[in-house]
């Protein structure tokens, strides 16, 4: 996610690190010596997002265009991933924001409840991604539970360990 190194994109009110990085993610990274590559932000580039932009949920932005935009970023980032992949580069994880309307990859509010579902551009990137037949796991940010955050990006990097 775009936010994951630019807070300061993220709709009104809702960065936890702003204005700067989520850094138990860029020094996880860091440490492990894991290059970074930041994808384009949905919301900020959709007719109805902006970089200045209330917070709405998934169907709000549904029905005001940002599938469209979703699709066309995800068909980018899927072709970028195909180049490394064939220059031989191994992609590690993707990495999702929960609760984000764009990039949640497990989590999304819906009112007052927090529901089992994944963002719109997630799901048009899982959608690129399978047709190429490339398997890239998702990881998703959750701000409220870092030890579990933790626990995920470990499991990337141990050697046998199977990615939940």
């Amino acid at each position: 996610s775009h936010c994951l190194l630019a807070q300061a994109v993220r709709a009104q009110g809702v960065a936890k690190y702003f204005p700067a990085a989520v850094k138990p993610v860029v020094q996880w990274c860091l440490d492990n010596d894991i290059n970074m590559i930041q994808m384009p932000c949905p919301e900020s580039l959709c007719p109805a997002g902006g970089l200045v932009r209330e917070p709405h949920g998934k169907m709000w932005y549904e029905r005001r265009g940002l599938r469209e935009t979703a699709a066309a970023i995800a068909a980018q980032q899927a072709d970028y991933a195909e180049e490394l992949t064939q220059a031989g580069i191994s992609i590690l994880a993707i990495i999702g924001m929960e609760f984000s309307p764009a990039c949640a990859v497990t989590y999304l509010n819906r009112g007052q409840r927090i529901i089992r579902d994944r963002g719109i551009f997630v799901e048009e990137l899982q959608r690129e991604l399978c047709k190429r037949h490339l398997k890239i796991p998702f990881v998703g940010v959750n701000q409220r539970a870092l030890k579990k955050l933790a626990s995920d990006l470990d499991s990337l990097v141990r050697p046998g360990e199977l990615f939940a």
